[in-house]
């Protein structure tokens, strides 16, 4: 089980997801994906936008910062991926950006950390 505040991971969600549908194009799908792996559990949001320029790829995540879209219109106010990245490291994981390998398109992966079962914590059933 994951220890983080439901609220803000619905927040961090929020933005993923409003973020993909600023930049994929429209009728394209934006995948979900997750799964545990070892000690931490991850969540991928994929899109099939045009993808982040590999200059860009850390600075998305600073304030006001925003990725012009190909028809030259910059989407949002540029907090959106900044509030993601306070959240998920408040909660005690990281986000990172990347692009697609297998198509054009942005990937935001989360890491979670799986907590450590104390001694005297029994396993749920």
């Amino acid at each position: 089980m994951l220890k983080l505040d439901p609220v803000l991971f619905e927040q961090v969600l929020f933005n993923l997801l409003d973020n993909a549908a600023k930049y994929a194009a429209p009728n394209s799908t934006i995948q979900i994906c997750g799964w545990a792996d070892g000690n931490v559990v991850l969540l991928q949001v994929m899109d099939e936008g045009p993808g982040i320029p590999s200059g860009d790829l850390e600075r998305v995540f600073d304030s006001f910062y925003r990725v012009e879209k190909r028809d030259h219109v910059r989407a949002g106010t540029g907090l959106g991926l900044s509030i993601c990245r306070g959240f998920v490291e408040a909660m005690g994981g990281t986000i990172t950006a990347g692009n697609r390998t297998d198509r054009s398109g942005a990937i935001f992966t989360i890491r979670m950390p799986i907590p450590a079962k104390r001694p005297n914590q029994e396993n749920p059933t």
